[in-house]
């Protein structure tokens, strides 16, 4: 797989074309998952999907917008713009030695600044093209899983069982909608910080949502830089 272990000529020779970030944040996951939980998972998974595409894979941001998790211990947020700055300045790093394509692949559900960002970008005919992917989009049977829920306490315990307090797990699902936490914030609408169904989760599911997960996004990457081409 091509990522930074590499040297600089090794990469020079490659010649990429597309390189792929994954981006996580360091926000509450409750009692029984660690604040860590979305980098960890980004940083495993993104570069999963870059090796599908034959991309170069390039390490995952740790911190992003997570302001809907504030009042929360462990939680690091940073603002929307400075998300949009740090995109748009790995954009034009990669750009500057041949990369076309820049996916960022989301692992976190906050990060909306993400969207307009890539869209401005390239509707001002900057190179190179930046595409937006949430890693969640699309995941089947996902149900009211939103937060410290089945499906990340699922693939959680399938990366790293040894950091899930699987006791301290308790189901909670707000009487409100997920764009409410707009209004409210996390903490208002679930005091544990769960939205969903983490007892249920198990090693298995996370296998799977995991592979689905890498899958759609490879597929949704690869089909993008397709449309691109096909388009100029």
């Amino acid at each position: 797989m091509m990522d930074t272990a590499r040297t600089a000529p090794e990469i020079e020779a490659a010649k990429p074309d597309l390189a792929v970030v994954g981006v996580g944040s360091v926000e509450q996951h409750s009692a029984h998952l660690p604040v860590d939980t979305d980098y960890l998972i980004a940083a495993r998974a993104a570069p999963a999907v870059a090796e599908r595409l034959g991309a170069l894979s390039l390490p995952a941001l740790p911190y992003s917008v997570c302001l809907e998790h504030r009042g929360f211990a462990g939680v690091v947020c940073m603002k929307p713009d400075t998300v949009r700055r740090i995109a748009w300045d790995i954009a034009e790093s990669v750009g500057s030695w041949g990369v076309r394509y820049l996916a960022f692949v989301t692992f976190h559900g906050g990060n909306f600044i993400l969207n307009p960002a890539a869209r401005e970008w390239n509707m001002d005919g900057r190179s190179p093209r930046i595409f937006f992917v949430d890693f969640y989009a699309g995941l089947s049977d996902v149900g009211q899983n939103l937060h410290a829920c089945e499906v990340e306490t699922s693939i959680m315990l399938h990366l790293a069982p040894e950091r899930v307090h699987r006791e301290r797990a308790a189901d909670f699902v707000p009487a409100w909608l997920r764009e409410d936490i707009t209004v409210f914030g996390m903490k208002r609408l679930t005091p544990t910080g769960v939205w969903g169904y983490p007892t249920r989760g198990t090693a298995e599911k996370g296998r799977r949502w995991l592979e689905e997960g890498i899958v759609k996004s490879a597929a949704k990457i690869a089909r993008l830089r397709e449309g691109c081409g096909e388009m100029g």
